[in-house]
């Protein structure tokens, strides 16, 4: 069906759709890994159009804001994408064996960007929130700094700050206090922050 929608240039919608799955979710890291293809009017098209893909950006950045990630809005073509069609050779040659190891090796990555989704859900169906997202800065030379979860409450200026693992051994409290303090001194220095770690235990 996505096919006929999206014409004889599927095969760019496609590799787009791949990139975003797999993690590279900015126009920068898409137009590079296809070889500096311009996509600006893809990218346009798959949010706008067909509404396949939302707009990030990370919490309390202006709406103008050029730091942007983009991510597939349906989780079964998120999955689709991620190995289906990444993978598509093996579909074709029914080495089915193959790639179920190539997916049981690549859950636990997966399945953390979903657990993450999961409990922003519950969060704004707890009303509890007035806005809800994630927040980035790339740093020169560093890695990026990172939160996965933060959430606005709506009364009293307070805001939880969570970090999500699949397993709690994972979480490293120190680099996440780092993270943190980065965040309250950037946007969030006049609210009481909460922290929390957020597991499969916490479903």
């Amino acid at each position: 069906m996505l096919i006929q929608e999206f014409g004889k240039k599927y095969g760019n919608y496609f590799a787009i759709l791949a990139d975003i799955a797999n993690g590279r979710n900015t126009t920068a890291e898409i137009e590079q890994n296809m070889g500096d293809t311009v996509i600006a009017g893809h990218l346009k098209k798959l949010e706008e159009d067909y509404e396949l893909i939302v707009r990030k950006r990370p919490i309390l950045a202006k709406e103008g804001s050029q730091t942007v990630r983009f991510e597939i809005s349906d989780l079964f073509l998120r999955f689709w994408f991620r190995y289906f069609i990444k993978y598509h050779r093996l579909v074709e040659m029914e080495n089915f064996e193959q790639l179920g190891q190539f997916i049981k090796n690549d859950y636990p990555t997966y399945s953390g960007s979903t657990l993450e989704q999961y409990f922003r859900q519950q969060m704004m169906e707890s009303c509890n929130f007035m806005d809800i997202g994630s927040w980035w800065q790339a740093k020169k030379g560093k890695e990026a700094c990172e939160i996965d979860i933060v959430g606005l409450y709506v009364e009293d200026r307070k805001a939880l700050v969570a970090e999500v693992k699949r397993q709690r051994k994972n979480f490293k409290p120190d680099d996440f206090a780092i993270k943190v303090e980065t965040l309250r001194n950037k946007v969030l220095h006049k609210y009481d922050i909460q922290t929390e770690c957020l597991t499969l235990e916490d479903m």
